[in-house]
């Protein structure tokens, strides 16, 4: 497969550092936009190399990843020259399949992609919409490959990778308070990482139980995770959480609606 990005941000070098680290990915091609990330990775993988424009990215790929901002996806686009045996994988969020396809014509193929900055490492889920198989293969190759045939419920998966700043936010909070509570900062922040990576394993060894039942199983009656969830419960932590999700769906739906 020759594989090329139009844009060089963080997630399309998290994909081109996943798919180079553990094997020859093929030829990869990268645009000049963000030049020195895109001279870092054609330093550090012999199967990089960096086009001179966007156009000569398409001219030596078959598979075609967008990965530019919304704000500028048009006019990037609108420059560009597409073959009908590409296969275009758009990274854009906000931008619905009907705009991507009006853009690349006369591509016969184009995917929505929703990867994380954890492929690097070659985990993660990612959602793709609609479903083919060559590029089913390329997300199995960094992860877990989510395959999804309607494009709302795309959206809420796209809605669903808000979270991860906070997530890293709440790790924070715990170390810092343990910090100030006479931790060595260096022992908090391995405690509290170790921590959260038993949890996330012990969900994925157990995936016929709910995230629910595992918040029952982790915790007893008048214990101490008790009165933590009763008071983070009472303080709204999660109604908020529930309620930011709701808008960033509503600002992803905007976007496909302009």
């Amino acid at each position: 497969m020759k594989l090329g990005f139009v844009g060089c941000g963080t997630i399309a070098s998290a994909m081109v550092t996943g798919l180079c680290s553990t094997r020859s990915a093929g030829p990869i091609t990268l645009s000049p936009r963000n030049a020195q990330v895109a001279a870092g990775l054609a330093s550090r993988f012999a199967d990089v190399q960096i086009a001179p424009t966007n156009q000569a990215v398409l001219d030596a790929s078959e598979v075609v990843v967008l990965a530019v901002r919304p704000q500028i996806a048009s006019g990037v686009l609108s420059e560009l020259r597409f073959r009908p045996d590409h296969h275009v994988v758009s990274l854009i969020a906000a931008l619905p399949l009907e705009c991507i396809r009006s853009g690349t014509t006369p591509a016969a193929l184009v995917t929505r992609a929703v990867p994380l900055p954890s492929v690097a490492l070659r985990q993660g889920p990612t959602a793709i919409h609609p479903p083919t198989q060559l590029i089913k293969a390329l997300f199995e190759a960094l992860g877990t490959a989510i395959e999804l045939d309607d494009e709302s419920e795309f959206d809420a998966f796209a809605a669903a990778t808000a979270i991860m700043a906070s997530y890293f936010t709440f790790a924070s909070t715990v170390s810092g308070w343990m910090t100030r509570n006479g931790v060595a900062p260096d022992n908090a922040r391995t405690y509290v990482g170790e921590m959260l990576r038993g949890m996330a394993a012990t969900s994925l060894a157990a995936p016929d139980r709910s995230f629910n039942a595992l918040a029952e199983e982790h915790q007893t009656r008048g214990g101490l995770n008790e009165q933590v969830l009763q008071l983070t419960t009472r303080d709204g932590s999660f109604v908020a959480l529930d309620r930011a999700l709701d808008t960033v769906l509503k600002r992803l739906q905007a976007g496909a609606s302009q």
